[in-house]
């Protein structure tokens, strides 16, 4: 059995992308895994991330509301 392991850290559209691909793929194959790292991200990454995603939520409140994201992004 072979395990890799991919690295994604950049936060642009095309990385995204990749992981929002991958995160489908995820749903017909059992066999992929995806887990966020958040050792790797500091405070004020994760601010930056709140932060704009409050501001998307207020612009549409179908949305995930604000203390959800909170809870999820500092585990």
């Amino acid at each position: 059995m072979m395990v890799y392991t991919i690295k994604i850290q950049d936060k642009s559209r095309k990385a995204k992308s990749i992981i929002n691909m991958l995160k489908a793929l995820q749903n017909d194959y059992d066999f992929i895994e995806i887990s966020e790292d958040y050792e790797n991200q500091n405070d004020a990454e994760i601010m930056k991330e709140l932060e704009f995603r409050y501001n998307s939520f207020l612009k549409d409140r179908n949305g995930k509301e604000w203390n959800v994201l909170m809870n999820e992004l500092t585990k």
